[in-house]
């Protein structure tokens, strides 16, 4: 490993860093050296002190202790600030703004006018795929365009440092190669790039290093030619529990649970179609983005405008919606970031805790939320921890719990273990696995078919609007042979 105490004091230094919420240590002693003209990056489990890293760099929080340093400089969080542009794994934009304004927000020539579209570097717009939505505004727009306009943002600053925290999770192949394609020419022209990312694959084909952080500490460092998928994840696993052996797939069960029928989307995101979902049974609905999967899961919870019939035992229509709880792919999306774990936990149970009299009961909220917190292996110092706090993964666990508590008899989930690590992954399958077995069910969108062949018990797939085929899942003996099925499939 590069020593911090190398006497070349180029690119950004990190020494004995540490950071401390409450009683939670997100940082223990981080040493860790980035050089320029270099694509670093950054692996470890949820929790392992990633992110909080990545805010220090960015500014947007302060390490308790420890020092950093810039090309040799100590480092000044409000001049070192214009240097650095990052790239969040959840768009961290404004949705009233139009895309082009959007990018030019935080260089804008006055901080007291809204900046004007025309400013914007109309060839920047090209290159990134932008110029047909520069002028709409960004809330109207899919997750995936939100996220390339963060993008966009990060490279239309005068930056001399690039942290890309999880920033393809909601992009196509395409769009993730074009992306890859920047950090590499960031990299070219002498910038310090940090790549942080939970895929494997893409840190061992894109990184120059790679270096793994367990626990706030650097664990490894894994050099280029040392660099594949294989080492990082085997540097990733050592000492994390393997729970693949608690994820066994649902018995045979052939009792619907929820069926829909000549069940259309009214903008024809998906065309007409018929399907069960079983009791026990978590049902995984695959497809490239804009296949029409994912409008299809969301509809099944009452979030995409449809006609047709949808009924589930007894109740039918509207009655059946109300029965399926929804997790949105955008985290944002399902927790209220002003509030604590134990808030997120309990915020949608008012009426269990709520006196007679109609006033909140503390002693039972907090209940609730301490058994969930253990139920759902929340990794927190308390509930009353405030939920941004979190990694990725526990927040994830916190939005899923929070559906849960509603005890539906169906929760629908949008890429479930999005910008999820490893042993995260593995627990938040365990807990939908314990739900369904109840005699409940799952349904889930997702683009990749690993995470179908760990989880799911049937596929749907997915293309053009229309479900191709469904698959046994449990029938395969590896993920290469169920994408193969999957890819068949599609060309059908």
């Amino acid at each position: 490993m590069i020593s911090p105490n190398s006497s070349d004091k180029s690119g950004i230094r990190l020494e004995h860093l540490r950071k401390e919420y409450g009683d939670t240590i997100a940082l223990e002693d981080l040493n860790l050296v980035a050089r320029p003209g270099e694509i670093l990056g950054i692996a470890g489990p949820n929790g392992a002190g990633k992110s909080t890293m990545v805010k220090i760099l960015a500014s947007e929080t302060n390490q308790t202790s420890g020092t950093i340093t810039l090309n040799g400089a100590p480092w000044d969080p409000r001049e070192h600030k214009k240097q650095v542009a990052i790239v969040h794994q959840e768009p961290q934009l404004f949705a009233n703004l139009t895309v082009a304004e959007n990018i030019l927000v935080g260089i804008e020539k006055s901080k007291y006018v809204r900046p004007k579209s025309s400013q914007v570097d109309q060839n920047l717009l090209n290159e990134v795929g932008l110029a047909e939505y520069a002028h709409r505004r960004l809330g109207s727009l899919p997750l995936a365009i939100q996220q390339r306009t963060e993008i966009a943002h990060a490279l239309a600053r005068s930056a001399d440092v690039f942290l890309f925290d999880e920033p393809n999770s909601a992009l196509t192949e395409e769009e993730s190669s074009e992306l890859f394609e920047w950090m590499h020419k960031l990299a070219k022209e002498g910038k310090i790039v940090f790549l942080v990312s939970h895929r494997l694959l893409e840190l061992a084909a894109h990184c120059d290093r790679v270096v793994v952080i367990i626990d706030g500490n650097v664990k490894v460092e894994i050099k280029k030619n040392e660099l594949t998928e294989e080492r990082i994840s085997r540097e990733l696993m050592t000492g994390v529990a393997n729970k693949r052996a608690s994820l066994t797939h649902a018995g045979k069960n052939t009792k619907d649970l929820l069926q829909v029928s000549d069940w259309k989307h009214v903008d024809e995101a998906f065309k007409p179609l018929e399907l069960s979902i079983m009791q026990g049974e978590i049902l995984a609905v695959i497809g490239v983005e804009g296949s029409g999967g994912r409008e299809i899961v969301r509809s099944l919870a009452g979030f995409a405008p449809t006609t047709g019939d949808i009924a589930m035992q007894e109740s039918k229509g509207s009655a059946v919606t109300k029965q399926v709880a929804f997790v949105s792919g955008d985290r944002s999306s399902s927790l209220f970031s002003n509030l604590s774990v134990g808030e997120n936990l309990y915020v949608r149970l008012e009426n269990r805790i709520k006196t007679k009299l109609r006033t909140l009961s503390q002693s039972r909220a907090r209940a609730i939320a301490e058994s969930a917190k253990s139920e759902f292996l929340v990794r927190a110092a308390s509930i009353d921890t405030p939920i941004r706090s979190l990694s990725g993964g526990n927040q994830q666990k916190v939005a899923i719990a929070s559906a849960l508590a509603l005890k539906p008899q169906m929760i629908a989930l949008e890429e479930p273990t999005r910008g999820v690590d490893i042993s995260s992954k593995a627990e938040i399958y365990k807990l939908v696995r314990e739900y369904v077995s109840q005699g409940n069910a799952a349904v889930f969108y997702c683009t990749e078919v690993s995470e179908v062949f760990d989880s799911a018990d049937r596929a749907a797939v997915v293309f053009d609007g229309k479900i191709k085929k469904i698959l046994d899942v449990t029938k395969f003996n590896d993920a290469e042979s169920l994408a193969g099925a999957i890819s068949q499939a599609t060309a059908s």
